[in-house]
């Protein structure tokens, strides 16, 4: 998680103040930008004017050390040296990814030789990345600094070409390029793949960015990136490929991720088949991927072939198996840690979901979960079609269900 100039959204950018944010944040990194001044020194800023950031109307490139650093930016900070930025967490474990900011009407000849210097002498070597729009910029850098990681910055992917590759070891992508089949290709010959947006980043893009398999984002949001790559550290994802069936009486939400669930506007519909591509579970929640962007809970989705012997129990009634005089409901089929209430032995209640988990017929009845080697069913109204297909159920779970009046 790299916080993109700090965290700008909420202190002045490429600051004390912004980097300390992000870190404090979760940041593994913070992104800032070099420019070189008329007298060779470097000043970490973005633009090559101080007029957004202090008011003066001056050029990094224009002005000595000494002039640039009369302004400062609102929270009383002065622009800051490269120099200034290493001594202050020359101590620390702080991360930085650096941006060589080259343009062709600026003199810049010996710009990253004397960031590669700055890097040697206060030791900084494991704890920097290099990424530039520049590919002669990262070529000088690969015969400076081999060991340091070299990151390509794209807005158009005409600029990812078999050329790039051997001065690289990444790539940073606009947000607007970025798909799973980009990543995977980048991913199959060794390119680390990473994802940059402009200052106007939407929190929102948080809400599919997650879920690409990607090594870095540099993002306005380091607080919330690091929120998700917890919460993403922590689950268990697992592919899959099989056919399954939403065996509920109700509809499904759909969400955008799994970890910070937003609602999209389908649904899954009861008895609705779907293609199961993943499984993940986060905070004891198991949901199914069914799409790139969709995920859906799995609780009452039942994979091929439970599906189908699951379907048998949709919209039955039961009741507590004899001589039972209550049994247990339960939050959860996928992960039952709490008792959530009773069902007494008193009357019949309806089946509104159906789970098979782990060799367990689970059924959702008012008030909770149930297993299905406590409850029974009359037979009398079923036909012997359903009577014939329970009967090929393997014979493990037939027997958690209790059917007294069954012929066999």
């Amino acid at each position: 998680m790299i916080g993109h100039r700090g965290d700008p959204t909420n202190y002045p950018e490429e600051t004390f103040q912004s980097f300390d944010s992000a870190f404090n944040q979760g940041a593994d990194y913070v992104e800032f930008d070099i420019h070189e001044s008329r007298d060779g020194q470097l000043f970490v800023q973005h633009d090559d004017s101080l007029q957004r950031m202090t008011g003066a109307n001056r050029l990094i490139s224009q002005s000595t050390s000494q002039q640039i650093q009369q302004y400062h930016t609102k929270n009383g900070e002065p622009v800051h040296s490269l120099a200034e930025i290493f001594s202050h967490y020359q101590t620390g474990s702080q991360k930085f990814l650096i941006e060589t900011k080259i343009s062709s009407d600026e003199p810049h000849p010996n710009l990253e030789a004397k960031l590669v210097a700055l890097i040697h002498q206060y030791h900084m070597d494991k704890r920097v990345m290099f990424h530039s729009f520049s590919l002669a910029s990262l070529k000088r850098l690969q015969q400076l600094a081999p060991d340091i990681p070299r990151i390509f910055i794209v807005g158009s992917l005409k600029r990812i070409t078999f050329a790039v590759f051997p001065y690289v070891t990444g790539v940073n992508i606009s947000s607007e390029l970025i798909n799973q089949k980009l990543v995977d290709d980048l991913h199959y010959i060794g390119q680390k793949v990473y994802i940059w947006d402009e200052m106007n980043e939407n929190r929102a893009l948080w809400n599919w960015l997650v879920n690409l398999n990607i090594d870095g984002v540099v993002t306005n949001y380091p607080g919330l990136g690091a929120d998700f790559k917890h919460l993403k550290a922590k689950a268990t994802i697992t592919p899959l490929d099989d056919l399954a069936t939403n065996t509920s009486q109700s509809t499904l939400p759909v969400y955008m991720n799994p970890y910070q669930p937003t609602l999209k506007a389908k649904q899954i519909k009861p008895d609705e088949a779907v293609t199961v591509i993943g499984q993940v579970i986060v905070q004891g929640q198991t949901y199914y991927r069914i799409g790139q962007n969709a995920f859906v809970p799995a609780e009452t989705i039942n994979l091929a072939p439970q599906a189908g012997w699951a379907s048998l129990f949709s919209r039955q009634r039961v009741q507590v198996r004899q001589p039972l005089m209550a049994a247990n409901l339960y939050n959860n089929p996928l992960n039952p840690t709490r008792v959530s209430g009773h069902l007494a032995n008193t009357q019949a209640v309806p089946v509104s979901g159906v789970r098979i988990h782990n060799n367990r017929l689970w059924l959702q009845v008012p008030g909770g979960w149930v297993q299905g080697q406590d409850v029974q069913l009359p037979a009398a109204n079923h036909s012997a079609l359903w009577l014939y297909q329970y009967n090929q159920m393997p014979k493990p779970l037939r027997m958690k269900l209790v059917l007294p009046e069954f012929p066999f």
